[in-house]
Parts: structure tokens; sequence; C-alpha cells
């Protein structure tokens, strides 16, 4: 059945109609591939040297805090070739546009902007094909802190995407639209085809699906809703052809650890040879990129031997080579387990010999931070081992899974030791999660309390093609006093560290904590949020009376969470000697013993 392109975004108006309005006659490109703005942009603003990757996380945010105008200016703004074709997009759009090549001339396929889809979708269009990682806003990211802002309507990720579908162009010509990408699923999961004018969507990998489903449309068949990719081997996967947005490159595909809410594990594992990668970091750099970021599941997975043992060799290798590519001169990674660190730290200090000169993250292009350090995201997620034992049980492997606090601590000191600064998620909500599991991570967080690291703190949403697919979400509004406590105790830690000697920036964020609360939060979340909203700021527990914060944690023991019996000098008192025996600063001392370090591997 075909899409109904005047269902309910009829009434969106996108954001390109004055754009559009005065656009000159085309004929159009048979095929045309866009992304949003917001997935496009490399956040790079106001002529900096380099691209600021992790400030993609703000169009998670509400889309009606910030002016259009102010974001297109600062990030929004295509960058384009003389023919209007993108200068870059997101590596999964540039994999299909080179998929698509194999069967269609390049004049049939154009890579554009989707504020410039005027000067190229015209009455030959019979295609438009959308890469998106988050349409509607259903990723963890968005819907926990859309969640907790409260206002602004939908994130600025869902926003984006409508004003794509949306464009003047689009609807005038009526082409097929087929999305895919990591977030095409929340389009089914919402029921969302009519609403946003979508035909098809594809989910999983796409190699052997998009050349027959693109025929398909252009040749006017009926299209189905949704197309599942196979698993393909590493010869049906093509090079990219033209520059990937960050200079993003692939390293490897799958996991392995059979995390139940993660689908990526479920893919089959795929290690690209340094040839392969080094072939496509050269094309990026001849586009113009300064940056390769290598996209992976896992670093330390690539090429790894049985049991999840990282392979040492293979990966210096890997990531030297990148770094002798002329024109490299940052080297980012995103995605990293912790364990390896314990397992080679030798491999640790490799890298950063090779990783630490190329860095985005250094006082030259960032004057607030103090020194360089190396920036990779890890997976946390709980304190709590019964919930590691359901739900991940193979991410501590080669170790145990019931040392998972004491490893995480350990390899994030190995870590902050050779200057790298993990940016981690923790979950709540997670099926079967209980106050008691949710303490747990509470005191990990307090093993971990002055580490070198960025917490970030997310519900958990039942992504599609994971196991956990069926599951339920919690809503921000059922969350527990522990829940509470546990993201308030994260964004604490964040300003702490990364605030640490700025008073004006602390000052603004205690006056502004006391305004919103006051003016909104009150209403919004109810007065339990007091506390965490003014601890966040930075004010102490006993700075407000006793009947204003509610649920005011004493001593170290909040009254609705110690134990059965517990007084507040016991509680204090069970604190201060946890804190003497936990470890330093480092997240070291204490776990290298007479022995040996926590975890060795079973």
């Amino acid at each position: 059945m075909a899409a109904n392109r005047e269902g309910k975004t009829s009434a969106w108006r996108s954001a390109f109609e004055d754009i559009a309005r005065d656009a000159p006659d085309v004929e159009g490109a048979l095929i045309v591939l866009t992304a949003s703005a917001s997935e496009i942009s490399d956040y790079n603003s106001h002529g900096k040297e380099t691209p600021n990757p992790f400030m993609a996380f703000t169009s998670a945010f509400p889309n009606r805090i910030v002016p259009r105008r102010m974001l297109r200016d600062r990030w929004f703004a295509p960058e384009e070739n003389d023919d209007h074709t993108a200068r870059f997009v997101p590596l999964g759009l540039r994999k299909v546009e080179a998929i698509l090549h194999r069967e269609f001339p390049e004049a049939d396929v154009k890579v554009v902007h989707p504020e410039s889809l005027h000067h190229w979708v015209g009455p030959r269009t019979r295609v438009l094909g959308i890469n998106t990682m988050n349409p509607l806003g259903l990723a963890y990211v968005d819907t926990t802190y859309s969640s907790i802002i409260g206002f602004g309507g939908e994130s600025i990720n869902s926003a984006e995407f409508k004003n794509t579908v949306t464009h003047p162009s689009v609807r005038k010509h009526r082409p097929k639209v087929i999305v895919g990408g990591g977030g095409a699923w929340q389009i089914e999961r919402a029921d969302a085809f009519e609403e946003l004018g979508v035909d098809t969507i594809t989910t999983g990998e796409c190699e052997d699906i998009i050349c027959p489903l693109f025929k398909k449309a252009i040749a006017g068949e009926e299209l189905p809703r949704v197309v599942k990719g196979g698993r393909p081997d590493l010869a049906d996967i093509p090079h990219i052809e033209h520059r990937s947005t960050y200079g993003l490159v692939e390293i490897m595909r799958g996991c392995g650890r059979m995390c139940k809410f993660c689908s990526p594990t479920l893919r089959k594992k795929i290690s690209f040879p340094v040839d392969y990668v080094v072939e496509e970091v050269r094309r990026n750099v001849a586009e113009g990129s300064k940056m390769a970021f290598t996209v992976t599941e896992d670093m330390f997975l690539y090429d790894s031997h049985d049991g999840f043992i990282p392979n040492r060799e293979s990966i210096v290798k890997l990531y030297r080579s990148i770094s002798e590519v002329p024109g490299v001169e940052f080297i980012q990674i995103s995605h990293a387990s912790l364990v390896p660190a314990i397992h080679d730290e030798r491999m640790i200090e490799e890298l950063t010999d090779i990783l630490l000169p190329k860095t985005l993250w250094k006082p030259q292009y960032h004057p607030n931070y103090k020194e360089p350090f190396i920036s990779v995201e890890v997976g946390i997620e709980t304190g709590s081992t019964r919930i590691m034992r359901e739900i991940m049980p193979n991410k501590a492997k080669p170790y145990s899974i019931d040392d998972w606090p004491e490893l995480v601590v350990q390899a994030v000191g190995i870590m902050n030791d050779h200057s790298w600064y993990p940016l981690a998620t923790l979950m709540t909500g997670m099926p079967g999660e209980t106050d008691d599991d949710t303490m747990k991570t509470l005191e990990l967080l307090d093993d971990l309390k002055g580490a070198k690291m960025f917490f970030t703190p997310i519900l958990f949403i039942p992504l599609e093609d994971c196991l956990l697919s069926k599951s339920r979400s919690v809503p921000l509004d059922h969350l527990t006093e522990a829940q509470w406590e546990f993201v308030s105790t994260c964004w604490k830690y964040n300003v702490d560290f990364w605030y640490s000697d700025k008073l004006w920036p602390k000052a603004e964020l205690m006056l502004g904590s006391i305004l919103a609360y006051f003016i909104y939060y009150r209403w919004k979340h109810g007065p339990r949020v007091a506390r965490h909203a003014f601890k966040v700021a930075g004010f102490p527990d006993d700075f407000w009376p006793r009947a204003f914060l509610r649920g005011k944690i004493v001593g170290g023991c909040d009254p609705e969470l110690c134990a059965p019996g517990a007084t507040t000098a016991e509680a204090a008192e069970g604190d201060e000697r946890g804190r003497n025996g936990r470890n330093g600063r480092n997240g070291r001392e204490g776990h290298e013993g007479q022995s040996g370090r926590v975890g060795d591997a079973t």
C-alpha cells in the first residue's frame, strides 16, 4: 500500500518551505539520497578547526528550546559541492550510494542535504532514500532527556526528520520514500508510515536488499512495508566512494556478547582488513576530512581471539596504519568494552602513544580542558551483578560477571592512568530491576567518584531486533526515589569533575536550578525532585530545610533506602568504612594485592 503523503505531517510546516518556494524547475535525479540536517551535521561551528561529534547529543533535546534559525546558523547549514550535492553525509548513506552504483550510473544517484532537495527532486525522481538513526526521538538519549526537560516539544532529531519528509519538493513530486538505518524500526514501532509519508523501511544490514528494492520502486511496483536485510560477507560490502560525516569508517561489525538490550550483538562479526579501512580513510581525506572516526561495537573485539580476548597486535597495527595516512590530523574511536583494559594494559599503553597526539580533546581546541585526553564510549549499564547475569552475562568475559563492579572500577582506573576519559552509559528501568539493583549501581557510582569520565544515565528502551524488544520501558514519572538518586548522582559527578574550578558556570547552575524548580519542575515532576535538582547544581544537602526536601539523605543514608533498623550514625560509620576500603582515585589501589588483580580470567 502506497504511503499517504497527506497524513498528519500535512499540518507540519517544513523548515525548508521558504527556501524552496522560489526554486527553479528541475528534472531531478532518478534516485536521491539524504538524511536529516541533525544527522548530517558534523557540529563544527563558527569556523572552528575541528568537528565535535559529541555535540550531536544536543539534538536529543526538545526542538522548541533553541530557535531553528540559530541551529541552522551554528550547525545545520548545508556544506555542499558546486552542483548542490552534499560534501559529506552519514556513513550508512555513503554505503548505500556505493551499493546503488553497482546497478545505476552516478548521474542517476545524487546524495543531497535536505535543505537542497529542491535542486535534485523533480518529476524524474522515483525514489527518495533516507538514512536515519533516530527519526521519531525514541532512542535512549532522546527519550530520557526530552522527558526530564519536559517541555519544548519533540526532540530536534524528530523535528528534523519531519522537515525532511515534508520538504516541498517531496510533497510535490511524491517519489517513493524508503527509510533505512539504525533508527528505521521506530517508524514501524509507532505505525507512522502514513503519518510520515514513508512507503518502506529497511532494517538490518542492507547490502543484499538495496538494489532489488530500489528497482521495484522505480518500476512502480507495490512495496512491502518492511524489508529485512541479511548477513553479508565481507566481499559484499563496498568501499565508500565519497566523504562521510566525521570521516567515519567501519572497522568491524557485530559483537557476539549477546547482551539482550542490544541489536548489533546479534549480527555476524566481521573485522575489516587494515587495507580496506585505510583505503576508506584515504578517500575521506582526499575530499577534505581531517579526521578518521572508527566505527565499531567494540574496538577491542577487532580481529579478536576466541573467548573475547583482544588481539593487541592487530588493533595496534590498525590504528598505527590509520595514523600514518597523510592528512589525518585527528583520530576518534567510538565504542569499547572495559575489561580488555585489565586483560592487556600494554595494549592501552601502545594505543595511547598513537591516539593521544591525534585526539580532538585537547586545550588547543577546547580551552576549558586542562590536558589532552582520549574519549571513548563504554557501557557500564549497572552495578547489579544479578541484572548483569540476567541481561548481559558475557559483558565481563574473559572474567567472571560476579566481579563486574570491581572490574569496572579497575578498568576505568587503568584508562585514566593513560589519559583515556570514558563516556559511560548507565541504564535504569531494565526488566526486573528492583531498588536493590539500583542501590548496587549507586554503590558502584560511589566507588567511581572522582574518576575522570562522563556519566550518561539513560532509561531502558526496548530497541527493535534485540532480545528484549517486547519488554516495557519505565516512564520517567514512575521512577523510584532510588532511580532519581541514580540520575542525579551521575550528573552531580559530571558537574563536579568537568566544572571543578569554574565558579561562574556553577553559580549560573545554582541560580538556574532554583528558578527552574520553582517555575516549572515542581509542577512537572513533583516536590520529590527538588533535592535531586539542587544536588546536581552543587547545593549541600543541609542547605535547605528538611521539610522542604522530602526524602533527604542524612548521614549518608536515605531513610527510604537504607537497611531496616540502620541509624544515621551507623549509616555514616558504614559509609566511612566503605570509603576507607575502596580504591584510590585512579581506581586501582586495593584491587591488586596478594591475590593479584580482581577478575583473573576464568
